[in-house]
């Protein structure tokens, strides 16, 4: 309250009190980072751990341990206790176990509510003979007491004696840890181990703040007791238990994880043999909690000199020689780059961070980032250790980074560390002066070089300008999916026919992301990402990452003597720390195997992409009832790196009355790829176009690629001898180690100049990134380790400082054309009679129906009834409007799967047309007589002559038959044969194929606006032109008989039972004549009888 109070350090303990330790800032409570909390004024108290600018005071509580040496208390309280140990030890000699009731559990004290006691007597049982049971021998001669012993039967008790017990000595190394569990809020612990051994244990000292300690310690346990034969506990040694803990003021002291070592057991304390260090693993219950590295020694005493002990700190041992790690001079040379992505703490962005780094008891500082949000860059990244390190990996510190933000007042809270275990994949050989340039570059492919060259060849443009004009007119059927179908699955070759005809680029499809792609190594080869951590590692939380470093590292040995000179620096030169604006293009091709959203077991997915603040939305441009859609999208925005460094590009399921679902995103670090040597930011085709689809689209040239390439590597060149020659480091390129002398203008009308394509082919040797697409895994934030499919796309990256970028690729997915298909059926020839009509005539009531797969409107020609000669006569036109993709040859056909479907369903199939000839039937289902299946992309020649028509004409019955495309020939003419299977006389199908007809029709394919331009009607409807239809000529003998009776009479009666009609009516006539004579003759007798 503001009185005064005397300084800490003239605080004096009381008699019989030792301090064990220095006096600590106390932040156990809610204070500040230096333990201070304020207010207003001291007498009316309010204190907060927030400084205001109207707070006059300020305390912070400083402690210190003590612990108790002598206390005439302490004296009389431990003689009183003798007296109760005393007490209690007699009891227990007495054996007694105290309970208050017999079915509770018993206990050695007695209470005031025991009422009950018992204890155990046993005796010792030697055996007379060898060979005897160790257990008692019961032999029941009653049944009837058999079950009253077994229930009373127990095992005897069984001890283990030893003469006497064995004197040894342990001594433990306990060298340093890494990667231990953080205990402490700050992301840091103050550990120290423990070592158990038998019944005994003693600790390490503390280190503070650090989760890789080095203790540099030897523990001695002396005089131990252990019992049983030195040769049975060298075999087998008792287990050290160590444990780690985590030291607290306040509280108890928090566990961090334990590991078991068994020691070197050395029954003669002159044995020669040294403990070798090793990692042991520390666990946490099942989590991993950092690694020991630590030996063990247990000597016998047994009169012998011990070795030497180890030399002393202070009061405590170190690791002695032999033992300890054989330490060099090492050079570590520190890339610090910047920082990314720093989350708040406590409630404040961090903005002017700085990054400390140790490693084996040194520490460097980087300087302080002025604002993050401007350039999260550091002004001087390089730092330089020159340390004594173990010469061994194993024994190599880590090395621990943590990053301070420094905010008013002068306060630098440690917001995140980060430990990197080993730094073996950093290590290097020293680069001595003089060795900056190379002469050949790592990794390229050398060329076969041919004659040297040193000319400057001019190429002479075509004459007249027609073979140009010709090579320009056929590339223009072309398209980019004609390249990435080319590149791809083989099975997709005929997307692709006339690209992989003319011999053009290809491009590298990887299956994975680009970044681990073999040769690619996650484009670390200027810097690494270190994410940092903070806080306790609690299974609760999601993540404790609160950011990440760019940056890497160079480990080299130094040379012993100080005097000697240092090798170069292996980080030099290094691009400028400012921002660059960047042009970011985003080419999404398309997505397989997505994760199912919709309740149909599809998904209707769109794009959505965000770089920093900016973000895409192409929810109007989504993809209905697929999970494997065809995207073709480019986006293009503008960035500036690294400020706006991670690209995220998600996929949503569209829904229109809940809110869209995730299906799955994917990450990509746009900075890696800027930053690389390997030129991530665009990827270099196989050759240089100056139009068409495969036209240069980066913003330099390649002679100014190579020259930057060669300047970042350290490489000399490119030196230029005329245009077709050019020399880099100590290799010659020739145009003609990779092009034919008899390239012409004529055949490549879009080839750039000589040198620039000579450049290009140079650049394809090396070790960069080439024209490509990428398969990136997407996933889900609530399933993070289940993949929800797979996106192809790439990314194009061009500084604005560069220049501007040339024109982008044309990735629009391929457009189907409308076309209408004219089908007329002439005739119909050696049909199968499948009926028998009532007068015994086999006949068929023929008609023919046709429809394009997949388009369910089926149509059909009148009837052709009673067909006698399998003939049949139609003039009958279908007319299928259809869509499709000539580049893909495929059919497209959009069509809702329910009628209560919103979207309709796009399907791409081959277009075949289906004719099948049916008997028509009043009563019962038509019969079906044959089919007739054509692809029109590859469809067999008709037949001139129906002679000349059999099976053989159709490729399954046929491979060798010649097929020809319908869109290349327009219009075909001619007959086709159908086919059934075959019955035999049972009646049952044999499942073989048969001719049942021929079918005489001209098919015609046009498009939509010649289909406008020359109309024509279905059947024999108006517009009935090109050509007209006249009604077909028919035999009199082909009518409906149920309509026509007369003609039923007259062609199928009179025709068949004429004689048989005429004989009849003869008959009948006769009949009446013989009856009227018959019934008039008795009259006429009579009247003549009368009348006589």
């Amino acid at each position: 309250k503001g009185d005064p109070l005397a300084s800490r350090t003239e605080i004096q303990l009381p008699v019989g009190w030792t301090w064990e330790d220095e006096w600590d800032i106390d932040l156990s409570r809610a204070v500040d980072e230096d333990g201070f909390e304020y207010c207003v004024e001291a007498t009316i108290g309010g204190y907060g751990p927030v400084e205001k600018t109207y707070h006059l005071c300020r305390r912070r509580r400083w402690v210190r341990n003590r612990r108790l040496v002598d206390s005439t208390k302490q004296k009389k309280h431990d003689k009183t206790s003798d007296k109760k140990e005393a007490k209690k030890m007699g009891e227990m000699k007495e054996g007694w176990e105290y309970a208050p009731l017999f079915n509770l559990k018993f206990h050695l004290e007695e209470r005031t509510m025991d009422l009950v006691r018992r204890r155990r007597w046993h005796r010792k049982m030697v055996a007379e003979t060898l060979g005897a049971p160790c257990f008692f021998s019961l032999q029941v001669e009653d049944e009837d007491d058999k079950e009253n012993i077994e229930s009373n039967l127990t095992a005897p008790r069984m001890f283990l004696t030893f003469d006497k017990p064995y004197k040894y000595q342990l001594r433990c190394y306990i060298y340093q840890a890494r990667d231990l569990l953080a205990g402490d809020e700050s992301g840091l612990s103050d550990p120290y181990a423990r070592v158990s051994f038998l019944t005994n244990s003693m600790v390490t000292e503390q280190v503070k703040k650090s989760l890789c300690p080095c203790w540099d310690q030897t523990l001695i346990f002396e005089e131990l007791d252990i019992y049983g034969d030195p040769r049975v506990i060298e075999a087998q040694p008792p287990n050290i238990t160590i444990e780690i803990y985590d030291h607290d003021k306040f509280g108890a002291n928090e566990f961090l994880g334990r590991c078991v070592a068994q020691p070197m057991v050395k029954l003669d304390p002159a044995d020669a043999r040294m403990p070798v260090l090793q990692w042991y693993e520390i666990k946490r219950n099942n989590d991993h909690g950092g690694e020991l590295l630590a030996a063990f020694e247990l000597f016998l005493l047994n009169g012998a000199d011990l070795p030497f002990l180890p030399p002393k700190k202070g009061s405590l041992y170190l690791v002695p020689n032999g033992i300890r790690p054989v330490m060099q001079r090492t050079g570590i040379e520190v890339l610090c780059w910047g920082v990314r992505n720093m989350k708040k703490f406590q409630l404040s962005s961090v903005t002017s961070p700085s990054i400390e780094f140790e490693c084996g008891g040194h520490v460097l500082e980087s300087k302080i980032i002025k604002n993050t949000k401007k350039n999260p860059n550091f002004e001087e990244p390089i730092l330089f250790f020159d340390v004594m390190l173990p010469r061994e990996e194993l024994y190599m510190p880590p090395m621990n980074v943590r990053i301070k933000d420094h905010r008013e007042f002068g306060r630098k809270p440690t917001v995140g560390i980060h430990v990197i275990k080993s730094l073996e994949k950093f290590r290097c050989n020293p680069l001595m002066p003089g060795e900056d340039e190379q002469t050949e570059v790592q990794g390229a492919i050398m060329p076969v070089n041919g004659p040297s060259g040193g000319e400057h060849v001019v190429e002479m443009p075509d004459s007249g300008g027609k073979g140009q004009a010709e090579a320009a007119e056929a590339e223009a059927d072309l398209d980019w999916w004609s390249k990435y179908y080319a590149s791809g699955d083989p099975k997709d070759k005929d997307k692709c026919a006339k690209y992989l005809k003319k011999g053009m680029d290809k491009l590298k499809i990887y299956d994975t992301e680009l970044e681990k792609a073999e040769g690619h190594g996650d484009f670390a080869d200027f810097c690494h990402s270190f994410n940092f951590s903070r806080g306790k590692d609690e299974e609760d939380e999601e993540s404790n990452i609160v950011g990440e470093l760019k940056g890497g590292f160079r480990v080299y040995p130094l040379p012993p003597d100080p005097n000697e000179p240092v090798p170069k620096k292996m980080f030099s030169s290094l691009p400028p720390p400012d921002p660059e604006e960047c042009t970011i293009r985003i080419y999404v091709i398309n997505a397989s195997d997505l994760q199912p959203a919709d309740s149909n077991g599809k998904a209707d997915p769109y794009i959505e992409i965000e770089l920093g603040k900016k973000k895409i939305n192409d929810r109007d441009d989504y993809v209905p009832n697929t999970t494997d859609p065809v995207f073709g999208r480019m986006f293009e925005l503008n960035a500036v790196l690294p400020v706006m460094k991670d690209l995220t590009i998600r996929l949503k399921d569209y829904d229109i009355i809940s809110s869209d679902d995730l299906i799955g995103e994917t990450v990509i670090d746009l900075e890696n790829r800027y930053l690389s040597k390997q030129r991530a930011t665009c990827g270099i085709p196989k050759t240089y176009s100056i139009a068409g689809i495969n036209q240069w689209r980066d913003s330099q040239k390649p002679k100014e690629i190579l020259e930057m390439y060669c300047r970042k590597n350290n490489i000399i060149g490119p030196l230029f001898h005329g245009n077709n020659s050019v020399k880099v480091g100590s290799r010659v390129y020739n145009i003609s180690d990779f092009e034919s002398q008899n390239r012409s203008k004529k055949d490549y009308p879009n080839d750039g100049p000589i040198d620039e394509r000579l450049a290009l082919h140079v650049l394809n040797t090396f070790p960069i990134v080439k024209e490509h697409i990428e398969s990136r895994p997407l996933f889900n934030p609530v399933q993070p380790n289940v993949e929800q499919g797979r996106i192809q796309m790439f990314v194009d990256i061009f500084p604005t400082s560069l220049g501007p970028p040339g024109p982008p690729f044309k990735i629009e997915p391929r457009r189907a054309k409308e076309y209408v298909l004219r089908c007329i059926i002439w005739n119909t020839v050696d049909v199968k009679l499948d009926e028998t009509s009532l007068v015994g005539e086999s006949m068929s009531d023929i008609y023919v129906k046709g429809w394009v797969s997949g388009i369910d409107e089926k149509q059909k020609t009148d009837v052709h009834y009673r067909s006698l000669d399998g003939e049949g006569n139609f003039n009958w036109r279908f007319v299928f409007p259809f869509e499709f993709i000539p580049e893909e040859q495929q059919m497209v056909i959009k069509k809702k799967e329910h009628f209560w479907s919103l979207d309709e369903t796009v399907q791409h199939l081959q277009p075949i047309i289906m004719m099948q000839i049916w008997d028509n039937d009043i009563f019962n289902p038509d019969d079906f007589l044959g089919t007739l299946s054509l692809n029109l992309n590859a469809m067999p020649k008709p037949a001139k002559s129906s002679s000349k028509c059999q099976l053989d004409r159709l490729p399954d019955f046929n491979p060798q038959v010649e097929l020809v495309s319908l869109f290349d020939q327009k219009r075909l003419k001619g007959y086709w044969p159908v086919y059934g299977e075959q019955v035999g006389e049972n009646g049952e199908k044999t499942g073989q194929r048969e001719l049942t007809g021929k079918i005489e029709m001209e098919l015609e394919l046009v498009t939509k606006a010649e289909a406008e331009e020359r109309p024509s009607g279905q059947g024999q409807e108006e517009p009935n032109m090109n050509p007209k239809l006249d009604p077909p000529k028919r035999p009199e003998t082909s009518f409906f008989w149920l309509a026509s009776p007369w003609k039923s009479f007259k062609h199928i009666i009179w025709r068949n039972y004429k004689w048989w009609i005429i004989g009849f009516i003869v008959l009948v006539l006769v009949l009446l004549l013989l009856f009227l004579f018959i019934y008039s003759l008795p009259g006429d007798i009579s009247g003549k009888i009368i009348g006589n």
